[in-house]
């Protein structure tokens, strides 16, 4: 299945918790990195997927090494959470940047 995993930091900004993913996913005109796609350097910035949910992964192409998760409920398809890390800033043991 082709994908697109690219966003700008500018995409980021516009998707909103609670946004539906057709609509998020239609606007971006990109699917996402599956999580069992993504590098494992790339998982380990963020916690667990929320129960119930399902998360996409991009990198971003305007700034270097971040990557950011989307994740959304597998029954509605509501944005429940969006999250982004650098690479070379990885978090802290249990801090998360959750925007």
């Amino acid at each position: 299945m082709p994908y697109g995993d690219v966003m700008t930091s500018h995409d980021f900004e516009e998707v909103h918790l609670g946004e539906e993913d057709v609509v998020v996913l239609e606007r971006l005109a990109e699917t996402g990195r599956p999580g069992e796609l993504t590098k494992e350097y790339v998982l380990v910035l963020f916690p667990p997927v929320p129960e119930g949910a399902y998360c996409v992964y991009w990198e971003f192409s305007d700034e270097q090494q971040i990557f950011a998760r989307l994740c959304f409920d597998k029954e509605d398809g509501e944005m429940v959470e969006k999250r982004k890390h650098n690479v070379l800033h990885p978090p802290v043991s249990g801090q998360n940047t959750v925007v």
